[in-house]
Formats: C-alpha cells, sequence, structure tokens
C-alpha cells in the first residue's frame, strides 16, 4: 500500500475538519477569506495545497491549528491541536508530567 501523500493527507484532513465545524465549502471558503470556494475543493481533493497564510485562515475557521492539519499521523492531531493552542501553564503542567514518566 502506498503512504498517503501530503497533499492528499492534508486535503482529508481539511475536509473533515469543515465536516466537524459543520460548514459547506461555500461557507468555509467565505470566512477563511479565500477568493472561490473552487479553490478550497481543490485543497481538499489534494489537487492543490494551500500557502501558509490560507493553511492558517483555515485552521482558524475549522477552530484548529496549521500544525494539527500536517501532522504526519492521525492519531496525533488532537494532541497537536492542543498544545499549540495551550497555554504556558497547561504546557508547564505537561512537562511535569512528562518529567514524570520519564
Amino acid at each position: 500500500m502506498e503512504p498517503e501523500r501530503l497533499a492528499q493527507r492534508l486535503g482529508r484532513r481539511l475536509r473533515d475538519a469543515r465536516f466537524t465545524v459543520g460548514l459547506t465549502v461555500r461557507e468555509a471558503a467565505a470566512l477563511a477569506g479565500l477568493p472561490s470556494h473552487t479553490q478550497l475543493v481543490r485543497y481538499e481533493n489534494g489537487a492543490a495545497q494551500p500557502p501558509l497564510d490560507r493553511l492558517g485562515a483555515l485552521a482558524r475557521t475549522y477552530q484548529t491549528t496549521p500544525a494539527a492539519l500536517l501532522a504526519a499521523h492521525d492519531e496525533a492531531v488532537a494532541i497537536i491541536a492542543t498544545l499549540d493552542q495551550a497555554d504556558a501553564a497547561l504546557i508547564e503542567r505537561l512537562l511535569r508530567a512528562l518529567d514524570v514518566a520519564g
């Protein structure tokens, strides 16, 4: 089985994130400031990759982070999003917990 290409994985995650927040392609494109919903369709199909500023806008629209959308493993998406959005106190608690576990 061939590994999933980055564009395909990102496209799948963008589509899944859009479904999770309950937006149509047109609604998501408008909220993210894309010039056309067809561009979002291209991103979701893996035919094109969004530039970083658009990836950031889409991540904010979907209440996640660019790093989470780009994660190498599906299992890491939620963890990465949580860490990216964590405040300093939460990160400090996690570091202490990991130090104790290690």
